[in-house]
């Protein structure tokens, strides 16, 4: 998925019929959540997230925080557009850290008055500028100091704490853990019930229960991730196509613009970027 506007801030409480599934972006996400989460998933684990907490995910790591149909979740989601936020703090700058893609995505469990100080300050902007305009610029810089300060108290208190992981998300997540040790290899729901001795029906079940998306998806959604990191890092398309195993030049690119809208040569004219930006395999 892609963001293209420089930012978007919004208030949500609702549901929906069609949960987004597991997915990347090139936005650095900082989302809110005021409902309990069962089942988040960031890059390979799947554990359970109380309300209250600020959920930080660098732009190109996987990611979905609900699953449920129908289920009201209340939160306030900030995606910041990474290519324009490295334009304005300047690349390799070390500021806001949390927003390159080779930090690791982090849960940050707010106290009740940091959290009742943070939606007060939320509200007020979102009150103040519900259109587009140059004062909302202005204040969105402001409102992001906050965030970056309380972001970066919690990363330097460790106030990220113990996530919550029942066993069956424990299982779900060593096979996740698994699959992505071995993305440039072939991959079946087959082969991976075979690893864990599992029957095929019943990890596939398991797996939708707590991704809401299936296996297959799930590979794909991270072979595209690799792909990108790839083609960021210089590699050529061909190099790319034949490391994940790809059959041919036309597969590779009917996969690749599927997955991300742009064919794999145009993004990597737009996307070579130094190394520390560029997110880990």
């Amino acid at each position: 998925d892609r963001i293209d506007a420089p930012y978007e801030l919004a208030y949500r409480n609702n549901g929906t019929s069609s949960p987004a599934r597991p997915h990347t972006h090139n936005a650095l996400e900082i989302y809110l959540t005021m409902s309990d989460l069962p089942d988040v998933l960031l890059d390979d684990t799947v554990s359970s997230v109380s309300k209250g907490s600020l959920i930080i995910i660098p732009p190109h790591h996987v990611h979905q925080l609900f699953n449920q149909k129908l289920t009201i979740y209340e939160r306030y989601v900030l995606n910041i557009n990474s290519d324009w936020l490295y334009t304005v703090l300047g690349a390799g700058s070390g500021l806001m850290p949390y927003a390159d893609p080779a930090f690791s995505p982090a849960i940050l469990r707010l106290s009740p008055t940091g959290l009742t100080g943070l939606c007060s300050q939320l509200d007020h902007y979102l009150q103040l500028h519900p259109q587009p305009s140059l004062s909302a610029y202005a204040d969105f810089f402001s409102l992001l100091s906050i965030l970056d300060s309380r972001i970066q108290h919690g990363l330097q208190a460790s106030s990220t704490g113990q996530r919550s992981i029942s066993q069956s998300q424990k299982n779900i997540n060593e096979v996740m853990a698994f699959i992505n040790r071995h993305l440039t290899e072939p991959l079946t729901l087959e082969s991976i019930a075979a690893e864990f001795y599992l029957n095929k029906d019943y990890l596939g079940r398991l797996f939708k229960e707590h991704t809401h998306a299936t296996i297959g998806h799930y590979i794909s959604v991270q072979r595209a991730n690799l792909a990108q990191t790839m083609l960021a890092e210089g590699r050529t398309v061909t190099e790319v196509q034949e490391l994940l195993g790809f059959s041919s030049y036309a597969y590779f690119f009917k996969f690749f613009k599927k997955m991300t809208g742009i064919s794999p040569s145009q993004y990597r004219k737009d996307n070579t970027m130094p190394l520390s930006h560029s997110p880990s395999p």
